[in-house]
């Protein structure tokens, strides 16, 4: 495997063997990909190392190059990643007793069959006016069906969402290739398997599977899709959660965009590929989802990094993610994320 062009400065942290370079999209196969940023260091782990993307220049797709190789590309991940936080603790955090949580958990109770409290009943009739709230609501929810049915989280991390699950009715499984995250969802008396999407043969098949902010670590999307496309029942859902290249967020940042996130995210499709990917891996009814609020997860995170790097910026980062937010909600291409749904077909 060839690792012309890399420079010897990643071979401090990485051998040889463990990183390669972008061949072909692996949203739809084309070969020729062009440099869009390059010398990006990781500013959220702190790895040594130098990292770049390519385009495709058929479909825009994104592709780290060079990248870790699937059996290297734990190195990747510090061991105060994310995922491994306490996953009862964010659970907790994700409730309030102010009049905004009560109206919140009142709509929440009524649309997923959820039993949070304190609640006001008000609230399932008051929070489907202000639809930048709803929105965000049923994010945070994955945009379940309100019957419950067995789940599956895909990447599940520590597993504080199968807990908001399980509490709302669901039988929850997950799957998690960090063993440290997996173990610590274990803790929560949750099924969590360590294995990835090409280990995993699930004795079930499952109404609903969750990915968020997977499909963009993944070194095989395509076929990860038809082989999810087998997990779930005929009829049975996919929801997905990833970050959108084209969004505005890329835009203004450009490579100090943060959800860029090199050397672990190493595939960003645009949102018209991802639903083309869905459709060629046989699922129907695919339909990208207006974020609604939740765009400063992205945003503060890269007027930190353009600091960083350039030193100053023109703008502050409430402003802008007040804006990216209102045009989320109104348009799904403008945010930081690509949410989607998708079924399996009646066989």
């Amino acid at each position: 495997m060839s690792t012309e062009g890399i420079s010897s400065r990643q071979f401090l942290a990485w051998k040889d063997d463990e990183l390669e370079v972008a061949a072909r999209c692996l949203a739809c196969g084309e070969s020729y990909l062009v440099p869009v940023h390059d010398d990006l260091e990781d500013l959220l782990g702190s790895l040594p190392g130098r990292w770049g993307f390519l385009a495709c220049s058929k479909c825009s797709s994104l592709h780290l190059s060079p990248r870790p190789t699937l059996a290297a590309i734990g190195k990747a991940y510090p061991a105060d990643y994310v995922t491994h936080g306490d996953a009862g603790q964010s659970h907790a955090r994700d409730n309030g007793i102010s009049i905004i949580w009560q109206l919140c958990n009142g709509y929440l109770n009524s649309r997923f069959s959820a039993n949070r409290q304190p609640a006001l009943q008000v609230g399932a009739w008051l929070v489907p006016w202000l639809w930048p709230i709803r929105q965000q609501l049923d994010y945070f929810y994955r945009h379940m069906p309100a019957r419950s049915g067995r789940l599956l989280d895909v990447g599940c991390g520590n597993g504080a969402f199968l807990l908001r699950a399980r509490a709302a009715g669901w039988q929850v499984q997950g799957i998690e290739p960090d063993p440290g995250a997996a173990e610590v969802a274990r803790r929560q008396n949750l099924e969590v398997r360590n294995c990835d999407i090409g280990t995993f043969s699930p004795e079930v098949t499952f109404d609903w599977i969750t990915l968020s902010h997977v499909f963009e670590h993944l070194h095989s999307p395509r076929e990860s899709l038809q082989r999810m496309h087998g997990w779930l029942r005929p009829g049975g859902g996919l929801w997905m959660a990833l970050p959108n290249p084209t969004g505005v967020g890329h835009r203004v940042f450009g490579r100090n965009w943060f959800s860029l996130d090199p050397p672990r995210h190493v595939f960003l499709p645009p949102q018209a590929q991802v639903v083309a990917m869905l459709e060629a891996a046989g699922y129907v009814d695919v339909h990208v989802l207006r974020r609604g609020r939740g765009s400063h997860s992205s945003v503060l995170p890269s007027v930190d990094y353009s600091r960083r790097r350039r030193g100053r910026m023109r703008f502050g980062g409430a402003g802008l993610t007040l804006l990216i937010d209102a045009l989320g909600s109104l348009a799904s291409r403008f945010s930081e994320e690509t949410v989607v749904v998708a079924r399996r077909g009646v066989d």
